[in-house]
C-alpha cells in the first residue's frame, strides 16, 4: 500500500450524535478501485459479544470491490446484521464487524471536544478504540474466494483483504471518534494527532477456533511458514563484512525490538514478559557485534555473521527472542521476501491419490510422518480431551471427553491416531497392492491416506502435537496463527487457551501511505512516532 501510494478517501460521512450512520470510503489501489462502507450504531449493551452468537455490534462495514450504488450500499446494511443468514452483494470481499472500547472511546472523544489531546499513556493502556469481532471473507456469507480472484488483483494473496479491513477499522474509529467530537463541541474539537493514531490498533481476541483452523487448513499454514523458513535461511547464508550497513540496520533493528518488548509490562503466563524478552534482544545485540568485532570465543569475524549469531544464541536465550532475531533477518532480504508471497497462493485440496502402491505408501508414514508413531497411544488415561462446538455459543470448545453428552461430533483431526492406524493396515499380510484397493477394503483409512499422500512434502503443514493430549496447551498453537501468520502483537493469553492482542499497531496513516511514508512503522517506540509526526 505505501509504496504504491493506494489513496484512500472518506467520500460519506453521515452519521448523528448517538453515532448512527453511515462513513464510505473510496480506495485507490493504482490497479482498481475498492469501497469501504461502514456502517455505524450507537453502542448498546445487549448481546454485545465478540462470539458469533452476538447480534449487537457498533459498528459493521464490508470491502466491495468497484463504487457500489446506492442499492447495493442498502443490501449491504440490511444483510449484513443477519449474519450466517445474509448475502453479500456481488463483489463483496469482506464483512466485519467491531465494538468500541467504550472508556477509551469516550475519554478520547471528550479531550477532542475540550481541544485537547489525549494523554498518550491512557491510550497506551487500551491500545485501541475499537476491537475486531469478525473478519469474514473467501466465501463466507457469498463473499468472493481468494482463488477467484485476477493474478493482478491487489488483494489476491490470502487473508489480504481481511488485513486491509482490520487495517481501515482503524482509521474508522479514529475519523468516528473527530466526528463525533465535532457534534459536541463545533470549533473547538481538535483532530486527532498522527502521533497519537499511530499509537492505536485495532483489539483482537482469539481462541480454541484457531487451534481448529490450524490443522484444517494445512497446506495454507505450510506455505506460511515455509515462505518464512526460505527468508530466514537466504539471510543466515549471507556473506557479509562486519562493516557492512545491513549490519547496521539488523543492530538497530534489535534495539528497536528491545525497546518495544521492555515497554510491554502485560501480565503473561503461557510465554515470557516483555523485559525478559528484551533483556535477551539486548544479549543478542551484543552477540553480533562480538562477532562482528571477531572477538567472540577467539574467533575471526565470520563470513558469514548472521548464520553465527544464530548458533551462538541457539538455546541461550528464551525462544521468543531467538524467534524475534529470526523474523528482523526477513529485513535482510526484502526482494527476496516480495518474491516468496506469490508461493502462498496454494491449492488447498487434500484428496487420496488411488494410484499410488501401498509400498510407496508406507515409505511416506515411516518418512516425513514418523513423527506421528511416536505418540504413546496406548496411554489411554493420556487421552481425554475432545473437541466440540458449543450449543449456547456456537463456537469451538475443548475438555474432558467424560463430561461431554455421549455422540457429540469430534471436531479434531486425531494425526497421531489416523497415521499410527494406517501404518497397521501397512504392516498386514496380504495387504493390496495400490492405495485404491486398500481404501475399497479400508475406507476409514482416507482421511490419513490424503493427508500422508499430499503433506509429505510440506514439513510445516501439520503442527506435531496430540490434540486429544491433556498435555496439549492450545494457546501455543493459536499464538503461532495470531502472532506469526496475523502479526498481532501484546499477545497477553488467558486460561492457556485465550490470546488477546493488537493488530495494525503503529501503522501509518491514510495519509501517510499516500505520501509514500512509515516503511519501518512497526515496533517504533513512542518518540520514534512522535518524531516521523513531527
Amino acid at each position: 500500500m505505501r509504496r504504491e501510494r493506494w489513496k484512500i478517501e472518506l467520500v460519506e460521512i453521515d452519521v448523528d450524535a448517538r453515532a448512527n450512520g453511515r462513513i464510505v470510503y473510496r480506495i485507490d489501489t493504482g490497479r482498481n478501485v475498492l469501497t469501504l462502507a461502514a456502517f455505524s450504531r450507537e453502542p448498546r449493551f445487549v448481546n454485545r459479544t465478540s462470539r458469533i452468537i452476538g447480534s449487537s455490534w457498533d459498528m459493521e462495514g464490508a470491502l466491495i470491490e468497484g463504487e457500489p450504488d446506492q442499492g447495493m450500499l442498502e443490501h449491504t446494511r440490511e444483510e449484513m446484521p443477519k449474519l450466517y443468514a445474509g448475502r453479500a452483494c456481488p463483489g463483496t470481499l469482506v464483512w466485519f464487524r467491531s465494538n468500541q472500547s467504550t472508556r477509551l472511546f469516550e475519554y478520547v472523544r471528550s479531550c477532542l471536544a475540550r481541544g485537547e489531546q489525549p494523554d498518550v499513556e491512557r491510550l497506551r493502556e487500551t491500545g485501541y478504540l475499537m476491537r475486531n469481532t469478525g473478519l469474514d471473507g473467501n466465501g463466507t456469507f457469498g463473499t468472493r474466494s481468494f482463488r477467484s480472484l485476477e493474478d493482478d488483483h491487489p488483494l489476491r494473496l490470502p487473508y489480504h483483504a481481511q488485513m486491509l479491513s482490520a487495517y481501515m477499522m482503524r482509521e474508522f474509529a479514529c475519523d468516528l471518534v473527530e466526528h463525533l467530537a465535532r457534534l459536541d463541541a463545533p470549533g473547538l474539537a481538535r483532530p486527532l494527532d498522527p502521533a497519537l493514531k499511530r499509537e492505536l490498533g485495532i483489539g483482537n481476541g482469539s481462541a480454541l477456533g484457531l487451534v481448529l483452523f490450524a490443522f484444517n487448513r494445512p497446506t495454507l499454514v505450510g506455505a506460511w511458514i515455509r515462505a518464512f523458513e526460505t527468508a530466514r535461511s537466504a539471510a543466515l547464508a549471507l556473506e557479509l563484512a562486519p562493516d557492512d550497513p545491513r549490519l547496521d540496520a539488523l543492530d538497530a533493528l534489535l534495539e528497536r525490538a528491545a525497546d518495544y518488548r521492555n515497554r510491554d509490562l502485560s501480565a503473561y503466563t503461557a510465554f515470557p514478559r516483555g523485559p525478559e524478552i528484551a533483556l535477551d534482544l539486548r544479549r543478542v545485540r551484543q552477540t553480533l557485534r562480538a562477532v562482528r568485532a571477531g572477538d567472540r570465543d577467539g574467533r575471526t569475524a565470520a563470513d558469514r555473521p548472521c548464520a553465527r549469531v544464530a548458533e551462538l544464541i541457539a538455546g541461550e536465550v528464551t525462544p521468543e527472542a531467538e524467534e524475534i532475531f529470526s523474523s528482523l533477518l526477513l529485513e535482510l532480504v526484502p526482494e527476496l521476501c516480495d518474491e516468496l508471497l506469490e508461493t502462498l497462493v496454494v491449492d488447498e485440496q487434500v484428496q487420496a491419490d488411488p494410484f499410488m502402491s501401498c509400498a510407496r505408501l508406507q515409505e511416506l508414514v515411516t518418512g516425513p510422518f514418523a513423527w506421528a508413531l511416536g505418540f504413546p497411544l496406548d496411554e489411554p488415561e493420556q487421552r481425554t480431551r475432545s473437541w466440540y462446538k458449543s450449543r449456547a455459543s456456537e463456537e469451538p470448545r475443548s475438555g474432558p471427553r467424560d463430561e461431554i453428552p455421549e455422540g457429540t461430533f469430534e471436531l479434531s483431526i486425531d494425526h497421531p491416531g489416523q497415521v499410527q492406524r494406517l501404518y497397521a493396515a501397512l504392516q498386514e499380510p496380504g495387504r493390496p497392492a495400490t492405495v485404491g484397493e486398500l481404501l475399497a477394503e479400508r475406507p476409514e483409512l482416507e482421511s490419513a491416506v490424503a493427508h500422508v499422500q499430499v503433506l509429505a512434502t510440506e514439513p510445516y503443514a501439520i503442527p506435531r502435537v496430540d490434540l486429544r493430549s491433556q498435555e496439549c496447551v492450545p494457546v501455543h498453537l493459536i499464538h503461532v496463527l495470531n502472532a506469526f501468520c496475523f502479526g498481532l502483537d501484546n499477545t497477553v493469553d488467558h486460561l492457556n487457551r485465550y490470546l488477546r492482542g493488537l493488530i495494525m499497531e503503529g501503522a501509518p496513516t491514510r495519509a501517510e501511505v499516500a505520501r509514500g511514508e512509515g516503511a519501518d512503522w512497526w515496533w517504533q517506540t513512542p518518540a520514534d512516532r512522535i518524531r516521523v509526526s513531527a
